[in-house]
């Protein structure tokens, strides 16, 4: 049963990131092998390399992933439910499509040419030559030409008592075919403070707070000089935190809100990465580790959702450092 819903997950997985570009971002994570050949002047310029060229990763993924948590202000009510197919996309500031390798810290011993290189969310054109001491030189690679950041979530909710909704993400480690694999595990909690509030039941608006947090893993395999079990290891762990108000109709529910949100982006490079020939052969292992944490911090949102019988459509957008936008489909009741 467990094999038969990861393959469902991978499937609608697939299907929500087949926005024009989104696949490629996965994709994408396998052409920092481009880096690999730095490793002879040692692992901390890899590194480096690494971490500019997924920069907006961090942030685009931690505020794609803390958006769409909520349908409207009011809790739903109790033994009502949802459950909820939705996609994200952060929008990449122009400042972060793009990095200079001379800025980053790489040795001393290495020259480059050109003035900026494409991170991830960049241009598809080549960026700088580094010119390594040893006489040859590495070519650093072109983005996806898609200025977002996406995520996607498979969600469900259900009413609690005392104005209490629990909202839960959850994909089991699904193989998304030739694009790695991705995990997802989260949880939301909204309440109610109109009960609380003096006069709040006769409020034209619903207050609530919101608080969540979720797990996300993709992994990706690399083939770096016919290596074996090498492969890139990312988790990203959000937070956010969210004073909603808002109204609900019959058709149509609106809120608008206001709050704060973390996260981190942490990669790992597992296996072992040689390079050289004959005496001159060396061998990594696990050569590259870092983490880097969102620069969102507070951000405002607004959402919208339209009621038809059982079926849901939803939309949000939330301004942060990266805007980003939410949407996606669902069936409910009471909700």
């Amino acid at each position: 049963m467990i094999k038969g819903f990861s393959k469902i997950c991978a499937t609608i997985t697939l299907l929500i990131l087949m926005v024009p570009g989104t696949i490629n971002v996965n994709a994408q994570l396998s052409d920092i092998e481009a880096f690999l050949d730095i490793l002879e002047e040692g692992p901390e310029n890899a590194s480096a390399l690494t971490q500019a060229y997924l920069a907006p990763m961090a942030t685009g993924l931690s505020t794609a992933l803390n958006s769409g948590w909520t349908s409207k202000a009011a809790p739903t009510k109790k033994l009502g439910f949802s459950i909820q197919v939705r996609t994200a996309l952060a929008a990449v500031p122009s400042g972060d499509r793009t990095f200079d390798a001379n800025t980053i810290g790489l040795s001393s011993g290495i020259t480059i040419t050109g003035s900026e290189s494409n991170t991830i969310s960049g241009s598809k054109d080549n960026g700088q030559v580094l010119n390594l001491p040893g006489g040859s030189t590495i070519t650093l690679p072109g983005g996806t030409g898609f200025e977002f950041v996406p995520a996607a979530m498979l969600q469900g909710n259900i009413g609690l008592i005392k104005g209490t909704d629990v909202t839960l993400r959850y994909i089991p480690e699904t193989d998304l075919y030739d694009y790695g694999n991705l995990s997802m595990v989260g949880v939301g909690i909204k309440h109610g403070l109109n009960q609380w509030l003096p006069g709040g039941k006769l409020l034209p608006v619903d207050i609530s707070v919101l608080a969540a947090f979720s797990q996300t893993t993709l992994n990706a395999d690399l083939e770096f000089n016919a290596g074996e079990d090498q492969s890139i290891e990312t988790t990203t762990n959000t937070f956010v935190l969210n004073a909603l108000v808002g109204k609900t109709l019959p058709f149509l529910s609106a809120y608008a809100g206001a709050g704060f949100q973390s996260g981190s982006f942490e990669l790992d490079m597992l296996g072992d990465y040689t390079i050289g020939a004959g005496p001159a052969t060396q061998t990594f292992t696990d050569p590259v580790s870092y983490t880097q944490d969102s620069d969102a911090a507070i951000h405002a949102l607004a959402g919208i959702q339209f009621k038809l019988a059982i079926f849901r459509i939803y939309a949000e957008a939330t301004v942060a450092e990266y805007t980003t936008y939410n949407v996606g489909i669902g069936i409910g009741l009471r909700s």
